[in-house]
């Protein structure tokens, strides 16, 4: 059998596609790798659990995923620091400690950004000034909130309860109009009201609300938002200056804006090498690859495929990133490699706060209980298969 020489595979990011490498690594580690992974947390957050946090029905340690005693089982060297720059043409990944990390094959599962644009004070070109004015999840009753990074949101959602608990009437607005804002809005809504009743939530969804999604699908969240006495506004959110979100037509006095608006280019996409598109997203083929460098491998919303309309989702990130670690695996032993095909239809299972959920595949949409426990299953099965 012949003798493949070392090579150094670095997993840049904890994402579920590397993690889910880490677990096959466990059981089946090649002897001619060595492998290290560069990830800001040594605990990754899974987003699908993430509203249940919210609404209280679990705990962060129910949601989390433990990178580091992964790695150790791996046999995979962790460096805990955050990723600040690619150079593909030198095999070289920066690091916030200043530290350059060297590679011989690169993958890239370090999640996205939200996108901030439609603040009139992030209207800046796209560059890293643009990352560094756009507001930060520090300060909750000053700024708006990014659902993206993860573990950022974490500690501002408990600064905002603790601030609700406070005050007798407090206001939060989310702004989004995709299925995670929904999902966020009636977490909130339910968390807040526990606390006190005469705390309200809004969700701020443009012109369109759940674009993409079956018409009966739709009609079934908006009922629920109306169960939960939610207010739907119709309009695009423009600015959050002086404790007023300003949208189209008026201002909305509100203690904090929550930002569910899709995802653009981690901030370190403006420092690479590799061939962007979009709004700083890496430029992935039909099996994962980086169109410029074919020794760089990216999944997940850091990446977006140049090949086929694919939409930036947990699902892709967990089925794209099987293929992916496949890919890895066969490009270091110089065999072929796989092609993702996205499905056509998906299961998408979106809780609406009070262990209430709908359940959509296709055309075809149930809503109920049940459902909230079936999505329960299946997101603690995903999360306790790596403990």
């Amino acid at each position: 059998m012949k003798k493949l020489p070392i090579k150094k595979l670095l997993l840049a990011g904890g994402g579920h596609a590397h993690i889910g490498l880490l677990r096959r690594l466990r059981t089946k580690r090649p002897d001619h790798l060595n492998i290290a992974m560069i990830s800001e947390q040594s605990q990754s957050l899974y987003s699908g659990m993430l509203p249940g946090w919210m609404a209280g029905h679990y705990s962060l340690s129910d949601i989390s995923i433990d990178v580091l005693s992964l790695c150790k089982q791996a046999g995979v060297n962790l460096i805990k620091s955050a990723i600040t720059s690619v150079d593909a043409d030198a095999q070289n990944v920066g690091t916030a400690d200043e530290g350059h990390h060297s590679y011989d094959v690169l993958s890239l599962n370090t999640g996205a950004d939200t996108d901030l644009s439609w603040l009139v004070r992030a209207q800046l070109p796209l560059n890293q000034d643009s990352f560094d004015q756009m507001p930060k999840a520090d300060t909750p009753n000053n700024s708006v909130i990014p659902i993206r990074p993860l573990h950022h949101f974490v500690q501002a959602w408990e600064d905002i309860l603790a601030d609700a608990r406070q005050r007798n009437h407090y206001q939060l607005a989310i702004v989004g109009a995709g299925a995670a804002a929904t999902e966020i809005v009636m977490a909130a809504k339910v968390a807040l009201q526990a606390i006190n009743p005469n705390h309200q939530v809004y969700l701020i969804c443009g012109h369109d609300l759940l674009s993409g999604f079956d018409t009966k699908f739709t009609q079934r969240v908006i009922k629920q938002l109306e169960r939960l006495d939610i207010p739907i506004i119709y309009e695009r959110a423009q600015d959050y200056v002086g404790g007023e979100l300003v949208i189209e037509t008026k201002s909305i006095p509100i203690n904090s804006v929550i930002a569910a608006t899709g995802v653009m280019g981690a901030a370190w996409t403006q420092s690479t090498t590799l061939e962007t598109v979009d709004k700083g997203f890496i430029a992935v083929n039909s099996v994962q690859q980086s169109r410029s460098h074919a020794n760089v491998f990216a999944v997940g919303d850091v990446a977006s495929r140049t090949d086929t309309d694919m939409a930036h989702s947990g699902v892709h990130a967990v089925h794209g990133g099987a293929i992916e670690a496949d890919n890895l695996m066969a490009y270091l032993a110089d065999e072929s490699l796989k092609t993702y095909k996205p499905r056509s239809r998906t299961l998408y299972l979106l809780s609406c706060g009070d262990k209430y959920a709908i359940g959509s595949w296709g055309s075809y949409s149930l809503q109920g209980h049940w459902i909230w426990y079936v999505k329960r299953y299946i997101d603690k099965r995903f999360v306790d298969s790596y403990k």
